[in-house]
């Protein structure tokens, strides 16, 4: 009974930390920093495990890898909508290059290449 208690709370706790994530970017819009790749294939390992599941009868199992699923294709869904966008911060510099906005651990602007705080040389 205990171990069961503990799986529902795991199965629970998994998906939560997925939806936080959704919060995230539904609140920042912002997605560069998310890996499209790394989504995918934890949609196509849960899709493929929600297959496994339903052939073994395993309840737990089963909601626990739909419950993992849906959230991940949410974010999927999430990052192709909000690729373009960007999370503005009015502390970070501008590249003096290209004029697009770096972050503050940057050396280099990932735009254009040009070191941070020096200005492109016209050649």
């Amino acid at each position: 009974m205990t171990l069961t208690i503990f799986s529902w709370v795991a199965v629970i706790t998994l998906s939560i930390s997925y939806w936080f994530q959704i919060w995230k970017i539904h609140v920042h819009r912002e997605v560069r920093d998310i890996s499209l790749t790394y989504n995918i294939c934890l949609a196509i390992g849960f899709g493929i495990l929600c297959v496994t599941a339903y052939a073994q009868n395993s309840t737990i199992f089963l909601a626990k890898q739909i419950a993992t699923t849906i959230p991940v294709l949410v974010i999927i869904f999430q990052v192709l909508y909000h690729r373009k966008d960007r999370w503005h911060d009015p502390a970070d510099p501008d590249c003096l290059g290209c004029k697009k906005e770096l972050e503050i651990p940057w050396t280099y602007c990932p735009f254009c290449g040009e070191k941070k705080g020096i200005p492109p040389q016209n050649l």
